[in-house]
């Protein structure tokens, strides 16, 4: 059992608003949690939607900071960039009553976490804040001692799992899940009472967010495939955030290797950073409510303005008129972007919203429809990576396994064709241009994270070959015309070989032939020589 809460939660933060002070975090758990001054005013302002959201009652939503580290501290690469971010879970409530100043109570709930399950955190929230409201802090305190309790976290692993009376069930996914959306088994015994199952610990109600741009969903996928800015407008962090998460998701099984924020606030150490017009806009999608931002980031090329009723379909918009004289814009898809495809009618009624259909289903129908997308572009570059493994007969187990070739733009393009882009599902009639589609995305960070993830698993599994060879070598013919210096080297490759075994994982019969090789080669050096080289041979 994990022992550890952070391998689930981060912290929990109380964030009260007070007149004289302001926004303040009056109580952390576990107490230990350490935030600098900055990421503590970060958390406070991002922790209250802005003054002019009107929101009362309940709110949830969610934010995204960044982690401060010491400068001498080197950062993670791409792939693991989620380190570098705390996700906070936000319930604020706001109460009217005359016994408070200013006639309001103001408090917020924020759960940290390093992870950005936002279904799951978003039931963990509703469960412990109520709670906390009612009974003060014993709920988080219990509610702590629950995680204790769970599992550390593994992917593709079930879990059923006790939090304050209640029992969620949830699956992480892998990458060898299929989908997220399939129901899972969970573990034979049923705790009491009757579990919250919960289908997805990343999906939300991705089709109702997207009504509103449903008609430009094509334009939306192109975007956020490319790395182009973004930035939402929405009357409410609840709504900034649900539309910025699906955004990110829309290339989704491909992941999204750019910075973004479900919620941003002109309080925010970054804030510089973005709004500045003396270089272009990052690649960062972005969520606001304040309409100062209205014309701090009016040189963005891609704005979304929400408007306060949900159902209302957005119309695309040039970004002249954009006007930064209104407080909030009108509500519109303001973009120049051309896309490279283009729909037919089928296409378009299969995203045409049917009253009849159940929620779930539409969800369901438009998740297919862009990850069928995402994997038709991906195909042709699967099956060029496939072409750049050198073969097998190019493995030598006495010299170093080759890696994979270096990818080729100009080649890649010249080996495209009608049937690499072949559409054979509810897809079919997509048109447009792909090769030009296809230059831009492999300029994109998107792309570049793909490619490098493919790189090191063909170079694991090249190495991985070029270690059975070593293996299935008949070492014991090859020593016998061999001189002492040459053995001895080999002996060094094989001792390299079984290090990078223990970098690739266990494969504990590639070890066993690896020491028997050690073995058989020891034998035939000098006893003088036995008595030097065994201490370092011994594995």
């Amino acid at each position: 059992m994990s022992e550890n809460p952070l391998h689930w939660v981060a912290a929990v933060a109380i964030v009260n608003f007070d007149l004289e002070l302001g926004q303040s975090i009056e109580h952390v758990e576990p107490a230990s949690f350490s935030l600098t001054e900055q990421e503590r005013l970060n958390i406070c302002y991002l922790a209250f939607p802005d003054s002019n959201s009107g929101c009362s009652g309940d709110t949830c939503y969610h934010f995204r900071i960044r982690k401060e580290y010491n400068v001498a501290k080197p950062r993670d690469d791409v792939t693991s960039r989620d380190s570098h971010f705390y996700y906070g879970y936000v319930f604020f409530r706001q109460t009217k009553g005359e016994q408070f100043k200013r006639g309001y109570f103001q408090k917020s709930f924020v759960l940290l976490t390093r992870k950005p399950y936002i279904n799951l955190y978003s039931n963990i929230v509703q469960i412990i804040a109520p709670q906390f409201f009612e009974s003060g802090k014993v709920a988080i305190e219990v509610a702590m001692h629950n995680f204790t309790c769970w599992d550390p976290i593994v992917p593709g692993k079930s879990y059923q799992v006790p939090l304050l009376g209640q029992v969620l069930s949830f699956h992480i996914p892998s990458v060898k899940d299929k989908t997220q959306n399939q129901p899972k088994e969970f573990p034979g015994h049923v705790l009491a009472p009757k579990p919250v199952v919960l289908r997805s610990i990343m999906e939300h109600d991705v089709y109702n967010t997207l009504r509103p741009l449903l008609p430009h969903i094509g334009i939306l996928w192109e975007l956020v495939l490319l790395s182009e800015p973004i930035v939402v407008f929405g009357p409410s962090p609840a709504a900034t955030s649900s539309l910025v998460q699906t955004l990110v998701s829309l290339s989704a099984p491909l992941r999204y290797a750019n910075d973004y924020r479900p919620y941003f606030t002109i309080h925010d150490s970054e804030f510089q950073e973005f709004t500045s017009k003396t270089h272009a806009p990052s690649r960062t999608i972005l969520g606001v409510t304040n309409p100062y931002f209205n014309k701090a980031l009016q040189h963005w090329p891609n704005v979304i303005i929400l408007d306060s009723d949900p159902d209302k379909t957005l119309k695309i918009l040039n970004p002249k008129e954009h006007s930064s004289s209104s407080l909030r814009g009108k509500p519109g898809f303001y973009t120049r972007y051309k896309p490279h495809l283009h729909r037919d009618k089928n296409v378009k009624k299969l995203l045409r919203s049917e009253r009849q259909r159940p929620a779930e289903v539409e969800n369901i129908m438009l998740r297919r429809y862009l990850t069928e997308l995402t994997h038709t572009l991906m195909i042709p570059l699967e099956q060029y990576i496939s072409s750049l493994m050198p073969l097998q007969k190019q493995l030598n187990p006495f010299r170093q396994p080759p890696l994979l070739q270096q990818f080729q733009q100009d080649a890649f393009i010249s080996c495209l064709n009608d049937s690499n882009l072949k559409i054979n599902t509810d897809l079919k009639g997509l048109r447009g241009s792909w090769k030009d589609l296809y230059k831009k995305f492999i300029k994109s960070p998107n792309f570049e994270l793909w490619f490098q993830g493919k790189r090191t698993e063909a170079n694991q599994r090249l190495e991985l070959l070029h270690i059975q060879q070593l293996c299935e070598a008949d070492l014991y013919s090859w020593k016998t015309d061999k001189h002492e210096v040459e053995i001895v080297d080999m002996l060094l490759w094989i001792r390299d070989r079984y290090d990078a075994l223990q970098r690739l994982g266990t494969h504990s019969d590639f070890k066993d032939h690896l020491k028997n090789h050690i073995d058989t080669l020891l034998e035939v050096v000098p006893t003088d020589l036995q008595s030097t080289l065994k201490p370092a041979f011994n594995l």
